[in-house]
């Protein structure tokens, strides 16, 4: 991982210059083609130069980093207020809401912009070898691995993490073939109701 100087922002105003360079990524790369993604134009849309921009983050791989760990702790966030919100303290009911947040959250048009974006940026960074992939959705493993171990005592790590693996890909598959949304609601909504029993089916069954 590169070293960035974002957690040495101890000052107010440090820590907020670094988040708004975040929000800046973010937002480049749910709205604007992958080309545009620069720190030039991650610094102009964060409204700061880049002489500042790169004081917290001095090259590209250490801003990215610091984006992953960011999805990570939205991600991280989104995932607890969908559980609380349904009160879910059941594996199964924590499961439920999980899956209807993540199926809801990819049929949003900014979501699958963002994220067929960052898939592309993060495998030309790694050559392809899936090391930031695998750092971007193991919380998506995480989230989905506890309940279906507390539902499954029997079941040992690496067949929790097989079905969460499943469950994870049928979600973000979701995202490459669904499309513009806003012209088939029906046709979506009948592939996110499949997707969503499949995967509880997969998390429910004793035996696969």
């Amino acid at each position: 991982m590169v070293s960035s100087k974002e957690g040495t922002a101890t000052r107010r105003s440090g820590k907020e210059t670094a988040a708004k360079i975040l929000q800046a990524a973010h937002d480049l790369l749910a709205t604007e083609a992958l080309v545009y993604f620069t720190m030039r134009n991650i610094a102009t849309k964060a409204g700061v130069s880049l002489a500042n921009l790169q004081y917290y983050y001095p090259r590209r791989d250490a801003l990215i980093d610091a984006v992953l760990v960011d999805i990570n702790r939205r991600y991280r966030l989104a995932c607890q207020n969908a559980i609380s919100a349904k009160s879910a303290s059941a594996p199964e009911e924590q499961i439920k809401a999980v899956l209807s947040f993540q199926l809801e959250d990819g049929t949003q048009t900014q979501t699958r912009q963002f994220f067929i974006q960052l898939w592309a940026l993060l495998g030309s960074m790694d050559d392809f070898s899936g090391r930031y992939l695998e750092q971007l959705y193991a919380y998506d493993i995480e989230i989905l691995s506890e309940p279906i171990a507390a539902l499954h005592t029997n079941l040992n790590k690496v067949e929790v993490r097989e079905r969460a693996l499943v469950i994870a890909s049928l979600v973000e598959g979701l995202m490459v073939v669904v499309g513009d949304t806003s012209k088939k609601r029906a046709t979506t909504k009948r592939t996110v109701d499949l997707i969503f029993q499949a995967a509880l089916k997969i998390a429910l069954e004793p035996k696969l």
